[in-house]
């Protein structure tokens, strides 16, 4: 036995594999490696500090004393320390809150890194040209109305309301006249120089929208609201001059900016799903089988 061993230890190829192991050892020994040093070692750099100084200073509008910043030193050592935790036990497989959350960040940061040229001007009138009508301020409305309270009526509040019309046409003043012929109101019946989105926000969108269809100088209705009836006289309606390049040429700017980011962050979309082959896999067959017939009875 000793001697098999004295031969096989002078063996070269025995040598290589012990002088091998020794150099592996060593080096395993000196330089450990990053991926075990990444899994229990928490850096906190300047980088770090500085991240968390920033996020205080943009919430809080001031920068964090020392007691403060340490404070969100230890959160983020734990935060940390935790997350690693919760990926060595594969928490965040089929979790759908992580990829949800992992698929926005993504998002976030192709928006960030998209860099868009600025436009030329040629650009910006030609986008302007195909866009004209967003940039034009919208009219200002005037009116009165008198209001006939359905709930005061009842059963009568259409016939009223075409009695209360009547009387308001043959009336010197519609505003003084909408007081007097019309059921008591909680807001105003005298709106100058608004808008249909400011009308909308009072009465409601189908109301805003009859009421900029009105003509002038007569008494319209009835006009119907969430609040009940109306009976509408449009003073003037003054509409918006044609917008002028030059008045919106910062807005037109942004909005195009905002349209070739969504539209490169779209290909970028594109491109990712078309690397990918999405298989649908068939539904498993829940068709109940059927039933087995029951078995006539034989008679003895």
């Amino acid at each position: 036995m000793k001697e098999r061993l004295s031969r096989l230890f002078k063996e070269p190829l025995v040598h290589f594999l012990i002088l091998g192991l020794v150099i592996y050892a060593g080096y395993a020994w000196l330089n450990p490696s990053d991926e075990s040093e990444s899994d229990l070692v928490i850096r906190v750099g300047e980088g770090e500090r500085g991240w968390m100084r920033t996020s205080f200073e943009k919430r809080w509008n001031r920068s964090p004393t020392p007691k403060e910043m340490d404070g969100l030193i230890q959160e983020y050592v734990r935060e940390t320390a935790f997350y690693r935790e919760a990926l060595a036990m594969g928490l965040d497989e089929d979790d759908t809150i992580v990829r949800r959350r992992l698929s926005q960040k993504l998002e976030f940061l192709v928006q960030d890194l998209i860099d868009v040229p600025p436009p030329t001007d040629e650009q910006l009138e030609a986008y302007f040209d195909e866009h004209r009508a967003t940039y034009r301020a919208p009219d200002l409305i005037t009116f009165s109305h008198a209001f006939v309270d359905p709930d005061m009526r009842g059963a009568e509040t259409e016939r009223h309301a075409v009695t209360v019309q009547e009387a308001l046409k043959n009336a010197d003043d519609p505003t003084s006249a909408a007081k007097e012929l019309g059921d008591p109101f909680m807001l105003q019946l005298y709106y100058p120089e608004r808008t249909e989105a400011e009308i909308s926000k009072l009465f409601g969108g189908d109301f805003a929208r009859s009421v900029s269809e009105l003509s002038l100088g007569t008494w319209h209705g009835p006009v119907l609201s969430g609040y009940g009836v109306h009976l509408v006289y449009v003073h003037d309606l003054e509409e918006a001059p044609a917008p002028q390049f030059a008045t919106v040429q910062d807005q037109v700017k942004q909005d195009w900016l905002d349209e070739k980011r969504l539209q490169l962050q779209d290909e970028y979309v594109k491109n990712v799903l078309a690397t990918y082959e999405v298989v649908f896999e068939d539904p498993p067959d829940e068709t109940p089988a059927p039933r087995a017939e029951a078995r006539p009875e034989i008679s003895e």
